[in-house]
């Protein structure tokens, strides 16, 4: 391997380094926003170290091959060591921002959203059952001055009826709270 490849490959994992403290301090904020907690906790650990084992060593494979040597382990940490003494509060600050910035645009969508298509949706619905409800009482009107006269002889019958109800819901709920 040449010494130029070599640096490149520094430099490459010098940037890897900072690259996955930057998506470490991502998810930590993702993690700290979201409440997350348990298992959920182990599987994005899991995940963010899959990531990261993907990131460094499809990296040393595109600058050398996967050549793996003590000095690219020394890159990583001192691109990690670096970032955490320069970079770390400043790109905590930005990806804040940021989430605040979609938080924000995803909470205006869906008020959007809501004013264009809900509100109208369920005001149409109100309508459509309004007209509903009047067409009914126009047809039932006829219907029911034409069955008054029978109604009348089973109002007493009826009255029984609910007054027998009454009395067996009434039994129902003394027995409900003896139980």
């Amino acid at each position: 391997m040449t010494l130029q490849t070599q640096a490149f490959t520094m430099i490459l994992m010098f940037c890897s380094g900072f690259l996955l403290g930057m998506i470490l301090d991502a998810y930590q904020e993702l993690k700290a926003r979201f409440r997350l907690k348990g298992w959920t906790v182990s599987l994005i650990d899991l995940l963010y170290w899959i990531v990261c084992a993907w990131l460094v060593f499809s990296l040393l494979l595109w600058s050398n091959w996967g050549q793996l040597r003590f000095y690219i382990f020394i890159a990583i940490l001192a691109g990690l060591f670096f970032y955490y003494q320069w970079l770390s509060k400043l790109v905590i600050q930005i990806i804040r921002v940021v989430f605040n910035s979609i938080e924000y645009l995803l909470r205006w969508i869906i008020a959007l959203v809501r004013l264009l298509v809900w509100v109208p949706l369920v005001t149409l619905c109100s309508w459509i059952r309004n007209l509903f409800l009047i067409l009914c009482k126009m047809v039932m009107r006829p219907i029911l001055w034409i069955f008054k006269p029978i109604h009348r002889l089973f109002v007493p019958y009826i009255k029984k009826m609910s007054q027998l109800r009454d009395r067996w819901k009434k039994k129902w709920n003394q027995f409900k709270k003896k139980r």
